[in-house]
């Protein structure tokens, strides 16, 4: 009975966070700035979709995360190739959708 219950609260723990995550759709980038929050980078689309019911259609990646430097790589190197980009994100910052991954795609 004790492992029973031990596996349904892992299960209730892990599977939020799992369904959570959401991809958007492929999008261009139009703005990247810093200056607003100390420790962030903010991204703005051209196409401006929101997921993951947040209220504002900006992304924010955090510097702390641990794959910062290869998702802001990415992201400039899409900005200024004009390439398409999907954003995973997990949760909201605020009203912004937190990046949590970033895919080049075409």
């Amino acid at each position: 009975m004790r492992q029973v219950l031990f596996i349904i609260l892992v299960l209730i723990s892990v599977i939020p966070k799992a369904i959570a995550d959401a991809s958007t759709p492929a999008m261009t980038i139009k703005i990247i700035q810093t200056g607003w929050h100390n420790d962030a980078v903010y991204v703005n689309t051209n196409e401006e979709k929101i997921v993951e019911g947040c209220h504002s259609a900006r992304l924010i990646l955090d510097i702390r995360s641990s794959m910062f430097d290869q998702d802001f790589a990415l992201l400039m190197s899409a900005y200024h190739a004009k390439s398409h980009v999907v954003f995973r994100v997990s949760g909201c910052a605020g009203n912004d959708m937190r990046i949590i991954g970033v895919a080049l795609v075409d």
